[in-house]
């Protein structure tokens, strides 16, 4: 059993040291991925496995907004599957996978069962939500995490659009990346390879918003640089970049920013 507002506690030490460590998101998508099924975030409509369907959210109504959309199609990008499968599989002193909730469902077939199958190991010492830092929980991202980031050295890899003139701390690297990030920007994982090598880079603080890719960079990174920490921050940050597509796909996001001040609860993610 793992408690959701414990697991967030744990992830802030972890920002709060000077200890290394990855944290990498897991989230339906990736789990689709992970399953080798078809994905498309697209103009106004989704495909994830054998569901298809219209973009339920209501704003905007006939489009996913560019930086919310992707394509993963197993015929054509098995070479990223595999990259997302090592990532799931891989083990290392302070690397902590995040996988959807558990929320009530004993189905054998939801993303949490379907994680824990795969992962095939007792020991859950290194898995964790990968909501932990969203629903409920967010507002201590807000309140309690932000803060710390203003003591960092902070690398963000984030969308081209993002504007960083409103963020809460100083980003010292910026890399952006395109619309589809998962088949346009996976040179972007020996990009950062290369910078980190040639600037000697140590004790900083790498925060990933860049959708399945996210996974691969912690993987990648973690595995040979583990001087510092990497993050995957999903969307958590996107109202300060001033982007728009949490507004059509990000309840948690809506619902928190209507009312910062005081902020209504919010879904609390559930792990028996």
């Amino acid at each position: 059993m793992k408690d959701f507002t414990e697991e967030f506690d744990k992830l802030l030490s972890l920002v709060s040291s000077e200890d290394p460590f990855a944290f990498s998101r897991f989230s339906d998508g990736e789990v689709t991925i992970l399953r080798n099924k078809k994905l498309t975030l697209g103009d106004g409509f989704f495909v994830q496995a054998d569901v298809h369907g219209e973009n339920p959210y209501p704003v905007p109504k006939d489009t996913y907004p560019a930086e919310e959309q992707k394509h993963f199609d197993p015929e054509f990008d098995s070479s990223f599957q595999k990259k997302l499968v090592d990532s799931f599989f891989f083990k290392k002193r302070n690397y902590f996978k995040g996988i959807p909730p558990q929320n009530g469902s004993f189905d054998a077939n939801s993303s949490w069962s379907f994680c824990l199958n795969l992962y095939g190991d007792t020991d859950h010492e290194h898995l964790s939500f990968s909501n932990v830092m969203i629903n409920d929980n967010y507002k201590r991202f807000i309140y309690e995490m932000l803060p710390i980031l203003e003591t960092k050295k902070v690398v963000l890899v984030s969308n081209k659009n993002s504007d960083l003139s409103d963020l809460p701390f100083d980003v010292i690297k910026h890399f952006p990346i395109d619309s589809n990030c998962i088949k346009n920007n996976l040179d972007l994982v020996e990009e950062c390879k290369v910078w980190i090598r040639n600037n000697n880079i140590k004790n900083h603080i790498f925060l990933f918003s860049a959708s399945s890719l996210s996974n691969i960079l912690c993987h990648e990174l973690y595995k040979e640089f583990d001087d510092n920490q990497y993050l995957d921050i999903g969307s958590s940050l996107g109202p300060f970049l001033k982007l728009q597509g949490w507004r059509a796909t990000r309840n948690y996001l809506n619902i928190f920013w209507s009312n910062p001040n005081n902020p209504p609860p919010q879904e609390i993610d559930i792990w028996n």
